[in-house]
């Protein structure tokens, strides 16, 4: 992927946003009153702009910009957990890993950067791009291990408006988050910050199915990976966004241990159906509604994405 091409859509719409907004506005709230004495109150006071601005009336905001503005408000509040690629499912290449085959790895994956990791994912030595690689005339005289570019590390803890800064400050596009024992758990790129602004970013290398698909008025199939706010929200369900991140974590706790396929569970009023189990991971899961009086809303398209 290029971020270049990545950053477009969401700088296109929040200059959109600032126009409707009014610089006016904004000018009249840093200026017009005492002197401000740190960064924190400048966005405080942005921010402060921006809600009056969606709230008042004399400025008609679509739905997506309501939406995309509270997203903002919420970086501060989201961790990079939240939001990061975990280690199962990271793409990375051996430092010996021959170049002709990272190529192949690229177009297979559709991905423009790879961690480079020596003997084990714990021990990530930086970053290899595409772009570098296209610059390599013999393949067969290049070690990777050459075009590896030094990248950052980040506790799962760290707020995702504080990683935007740090990447835009450093001019990275990936970081890779280590868990509080320094191990690997995962990693994060500029394009899962800016999804959390302006929603899902898809192109011509992204063939995944929907995360939820409806297969009839009370059952539906689900991603084992999405969020259980995100399922919540979709399917209009009750369950904890506190005790469990994912639906596949809620699988894991119910079952008690990595449960096969065709394990079958009821909880708060729905059964949960695992379809699919790969190595060891749930990759699907069938959520069937029992009570009609908690059954969701007929009107819920066939299709709904995160």
């Amino acid at each position: 992927m290029k971020e270049k091409e990545e950053a477009d859509p969401a700088r296109s719409r929040w200059g959109h946003l600032l126009n409707k907004i009014g610089l006016g506005r904004l000018k009249h709230r840093l200026f017009g009153r005492e002197k401000i004495s740190s960064r924190e109150e400048t966005e405080k006071r942005v921010l402060e702009t921006i809600e009056d601005a969606v709230g008042s009336k004399e400025i008609d905001f679509e739905e997506d910009e309501k939406e995309m503005i509270h997203s903002i408000f919420e970086l501060g509040e989201t961790t990079v957990k939240e939001i990061m690629i975990p280690r199962v499912d990271m793409v990375c290449a051996e430092v010996n890993t021959e170049l002709q085959h990272l190529r192949e790895l690229a177009k297979e994956k559709g991905h423009s950067r790879f961690p480079v990791y020596r003997e084990d994912i714990d021990n990530i030595l930086g970053i290899a791009t595409v772009k570098d690689l296209l610059f390599v005339d013999d393949f067969s005289e290049t070690r990777l291990e050459a075009l590896i570019r030094p990248t950052f590390f980040i506790p799962e803890s760290k707020k995702i408006d504080e990683l935007l800064r740090d990447m835009r400050k450093k001019k990275m596009h990936m970081a890779i988050v280590l868990d509080e024992y320094g191990g690997t758990s995962g990693l994060v790129t500029l394009e899962d910050i800016l999804e959390e602004i302006v929603g899902e970013i898809e192109d011509e290398t992204d063939k995944q199915p929907p995360p939820i698909r409806k297969l009839d008025e009370r059952s539906y199939r689900v991603d084992a990976t999405l969020s259980i706010k995100d399922l919540n929200e979709a399917i209009g369900s009750q369950l904890s966004e506190e005790e469990f991140e994912t639906v596949g974590g809620l699988i894991y706790d119910l079952a008690g241990s990595l449960p096969e396929e065709g394990y079958s569970v009821e909880h708060q009023g729905m059964r949960f159906i695992v379809e699919e189990v790969v190595g060891q991971r749930i990759e699907t899961v069938r959520v069937v509604f029992l009570r009609e009086e908690v059954s969701p809303d007929e009107e819920t398209s066939t299709d709904v994405s995160s």
